[in-house]
């Protein structure tokens, strides 16, 4: 398996855990993919993505939308490519378009065939088992989402943009609780924080926090 779980990768410890995840595939130029979280009609952040690789060595060429330009051919393209890239944005709308398109089953096999995936933010909470934390930072449930279950490709939960902080605090204790996820294990990650998973091995960039059941 060859992960990443980025929280904000135009910060050093973002793009290094992308270059981990790629560096992981071979020293050759990788082609990515690109799956837009909702329509971006002037590909404002596919252009901002495409520069992030850019600066890595690596080419972002491969767009897909899930909505109204959603075309076939697309997705042929996309898992074609030598890792795939989910950008952040709205998690419930992102999620339930991926599953609208059926997609979720073909992100797991791709995976498991080799294939790397790159999570940012809303991507990265689709890649564990369920996008519950998106409540926790804020997140809105606007499309009436009725299952919240992601990949599962981790077994632990992934929260993005969190405040740095050494312990749960009481009012985060309650909101875990209010949703259901007390016996979860959850990453907490600020901007400058993220992981990445290769070959079963978790490394950790920048100061990750780990909060686990018997915590909360």
């Amino acid at each position: 398996m060859k992960i990443a779980l980025i929280s904000d990768p135009n910060t050093q410890n973002g793009l290094s855990a992308i270059k981990c995840v790629l560096d992981s595939l071979g020293a050759t130029q990788k082609n990515i993919g690109y799956i837009a979280s909702q329509p971006d009609p002037q590909r404002v952040y596919f252009k901002q993505t495409q520069f992030i690789y850019h600066e890595l060595g690596d080419k972002l060429t491969c767009y897909l939308e899930l909505e109204s330009d959603f075309a076939v051919e697309d997705v042929e393209a996309l898992f074609n490519c030598d890792a795939i890239h989910l950008s952040g944005g709205d998690t419930f709308r992102f999620l339930k378009w991926l599953k609208h398109r059926g997609l979720m089953s073909q992100l797991k096999q791709y995976v498991a065939d080799g294939g790397a995936l790159i999570g940012v933010s809303a991507g990265a909470m689709i890649m564990t088992p369920s996008v519950a934390t998106a409540y926790l930072c804020g997140d809105k449930n606007s499309v009436d989402l009725q299952v919240l279950s992601g990949l599962s490709l981790v077994p632990f939960y992934f929260t993005p943009h969190a405040k740095r902080d050494n312990q749960v605090s009481l009012g985060l204790s309650k909101e875990i609780k209010r949703y259901g996820l007390n016996e979860a294990e959850i990453y907490f990650c600020d901007d400058d924080s993220s992981l990445a998973i290769v070959s079963g091995e978790c490394f950790e960039f920048g100061q990750p926090l780990l909060y686990e059941p018997s915590h909360v």
